[in-house]
């Protein structure tokens, strides 16, 4: 079932919300094309200063469309990899408006990566989070790691990374992956006080300060470019492609 999204504007706040049937939100390329037109919109509109990414259902964000991944060409992981970041980066570029991730539920892989490209991110203490690209056999390859690193620090990185483990909220908060970790029945409230917040200041002062931050951030061209390098060799190898299978066919891999 395909995760569509809801956009509203209600002041200086705007919201986009992933959305799908079954609760389980995930990222397809067709998503990618609609939060770059969303976050285009809000760049355009001087008046929005806050956009909050959030969602309803089970999860936040479950990662990346698997069946669409699969069924890519070994050769396309690279470009595949590109595309993801450059909405991701698309995200984390936005100059004219604060970004918030309200994390209700699951993060992981893509959506971890999503998270973790946004300013802000306030999370309900009943979701998880993680990298958990490996156990497919597969690596992050939407600035994840980079973006992670720089929040919690080589070491810490190194083993989300490694062990793609999943991480509750209190940890989270604790190890500055999240700002703060909330109770689930008031994750709303919690981040419409952030926004309102961001909002009463100096709106000028609010970009400026954060064209600044992003100057400062981890982060280099040769390291993106490792990256999409490094997700098309994996994507295109034996054990990419049976980590892939093994997820569709509800099974553990076989790495060989």
């Amino acid at each position: 079932m395909s995760t569509t999204l809801k956009f509203d504007v209600a002041g200086p706040i705007a919201r986009l919300i992933f959305t799908s049937p079954n609760g389980i939100n995930i990222l397809s390329s067709k998503l990618f094309d609609e939060i770059d037109r969303r976050v285009e919109e809000v760049a355009r509109t001087p008046e929005i200063r806050v956009l909050i990414i959030g969602s309803e259902g089970k999860t936040f964000l479950a990662g990346a469309d698997i069946a669409e991944m699969s069924a890519k060409p070994p050769q396309e992981g690279a470009e595949f990899a590109r595309r993801g970041r450059r909405t991701m980066d698309r995200i984390a570029g936005l100059e004219t408006a604060v970004t918030i991730a309200a994390i209700n539920g699951g993060a992981f892989g893509g959506g971890c990566e999503l998270a973790v490209a946004c300013d802000l991110r306030i999370m309900s203490d009943a979701a998880k989070i993680g990298l958990t690209e490996t156990k497919l056999g597969l690596i992050p390859g939407w600035g994840g790691m980079e973006r992670v690193q720089a929040l919690v620090g080589p070491a810490r990185a190194r083993r989300m990374v490694f062990t793609g483990c999943v991480i509750d909220a209190a940890l989270a908060a604790a190890i500055g992956l999240v700002n703060e970790a909330v109770p689930a029945a008031s994750l709303g409230d919690e981040v419409q006080r952030l926004a309102n917040d961001i909002c009463a200041n100096g709106p000028l002062a609010v970009r400026v300060a954060k064209r600044c931050l992003r100057a400062a951030e981890f982060g280099t061209e040769a390291g993106a470019l490792a990256e999409a390098a490094g997700f098309g060799e994996v994507f295109r190898s034996e054990q990419g492609r049976e980590g892939l299978k093994a997820f569709i066919e509800k099974r553990a891999a076989k790495w060989g």
